[in-house]
C-alpha cells in the first residue's frame, strides 16, 4: 500500500533503541511522528530524534490514547528480560501486562481511520530452530521467554479478525550504536576491557542492523500484508561470538575475552537480546524480501562498518 502524502505516525516505547531510530527514519521521510514515552528524559530523546513527545504509560489509559489515532501506528512494547527460573506467578503477571498494554492501544485505534498497525515483537516466540532457517509458517515452539507472549499473539489474531489492519514484525538480534551492543561489545572493546563470552558452544543467530530493522518496519506499514507475520533478519546468520570478533577486527583493537557460563547471561541486565544461548535461532527473511524490501547492511560486516563510522565521526 503506497502512501503518497506525508503520514501521521504514532510510536510506542518511542525513547528506546528501536523507537528513536524509527522516529528518525519517519521524520527523514517527511512524516509527522508522535512518540509515547514514560519520562521527561524519554521525552527529550523523542524530541531530539525529531518527534513530538507524549508522556504516558501503555499500562494505563490516558490522554495519550487520543494521540494514537494516527495514519500509521508502530507498537514497540517493551520486552522484559527475565531469569528462566522466574516463578509462574511472575510469568502470568508479565503476560497480563502485555495483553493490557496491547488492549489499551488497539482498542483506542479500533474505531479510527488508521491505515496500518505494525506490531513489533521478537523471534523468541518461535524458540529454538536448529541450524536451518525457518519461515514464519513454521509452528511456534516458544522459548521460556517467549511463552508469555502466547496470550498476546492470540489476542492480536482476534483484533485482525475484527478488522484491524495489523502486520506483525518479529525482530532478530538487533545491533547498532546503542543498547546491548554498545554496552557489551563497543564499550569494552574500545576501552581495552574484557568482553564477556557466554558459554562454550556458540550458537547461530539471525542479526539485523537497527537502521535496516526500522526501515523494514516502515516498509511493512506501506507494503505488509494485513494479518501477516514477517521475520526482520538479514540473510546471513552468524555465531554469537562473531559480533565481538568482527567488531574488534574492523576497529583494529585487540579482543580480550572472559568466558563465563551461559547461565550468567540471565543475571546481567541487558546482557543480550532475547533468545537462548543454548540452541540455534535462525530465521528466513524470504517473506520480507518478497515484499520488495532491500537491505542497506545485508551482512554483519557491512553493518559494523556503519557503526564504526558513527563512532569515529
Amino acid at each position: 500500500m503506497a502512501v503518497v502524502a506525508p503520514a501521521t505516525a504514532f510510536v510506542t516505547s518511542a525513547s528506546g533503541f528501536i523507537g528513536t531510530e524509527l522516529i528518525r527514519v519517519l521524520v527523514a521521510r517527511g512524516h509527522h511522528v508522535i512518540g509515547l514515552t514514560g519520562s521527561l528524559d524519554g521525552a527529550a530523546r523523542v524530541r531530539h530524534a525529531g518527534g513530538t513527545a507524549v508522556i504516558g504509560s501503555l499500562l494505563e489509559p490516558g490522554q495519550w490514547q487520543d494521540e494514537a489515532a494516527a495514519d500509521w501506528v508502530f507498537h514497540v512494547p517493551p520486552h522484559p528480560r527475565e531469569d528462566t527460573r522466574v516463578p509462574w506467578m511472575r510469568a502470568a503477571s508479565m503476560s497480563r501486562a502485555r495483553v493490557s498494554m496491547d488492549a489499551h492501544l488497539l482498542d483506542a485505534v479500533s474505531a479510527g481511520t488508521t491505515q496500518r498497525i505494525v506490531y513489533v515483537a521478537d523471534t523468541s516466540w518461535y524458540g529454538a530452530t536448529g541450524a536451518r532457517p525457518i519461515t514464519e509458517d513454521e509452528p511456534a515452539r516458544p522459548s521460556y521467554e517467549g511463552r508469555y507472549l502466547a496470550p498476546a499473539f492470540t489476542r492480536v489474531d482476534g483484533y485482525v479478525a475484527a478488522g484491524l489492519p495489523i502486520v506483525t514484525a518479529l525482530t532478530g538480534w538487533v545491533y547498532g550504536d546503542g543498547s546491548w551492543f554498545r554496552e557489551r561489545v563497543i564499550e569494552p572493546v574500545m576501552a581495552g576491557r574484557h568482553v564477556l563470552q557466554y558459554g562454550r558452544a556458540q550458537r547461530w543467530v539471525s542479526p539485523i542492523h537497527v537502521h535496516d530493522c526500522v526501515r523494514a518496519i516502515v516498509h511493512l506499514a506501506e507494503h505488509g500484508e494485513i494479518g501477516g507475520r514477517y521475520f526482520l533478519v538479514n540473510s546471513h546468520p552468524v555465531r554469537v561470538e562473531e559480533f565481538a570478533h568482527a567488531f574488534a577486527r574492523l576497529a583494529n583493537r585487540p579482543l580480550l575475552l572472559w568466558r563465563v557460563p551461559a547461565i550468567a547471561s540471565r543475571f546481567i541486565a541487558g546482557a543480550l537480546p532475547s533468545g537462548s544461548l543454548n540452541a540455534d535461532a535462525v530465521f528466513s527473511n524470504i517473506r520480507l524480501r518478497g515484499s520488495g524490501f532491500h537491505y542497506l547492511y545485508p551482512t554483519l560486516e557491512k553493518g559494523l562498518e556503519q557503526v564504526l563510522g558513527v563512532i569515529n565521526d
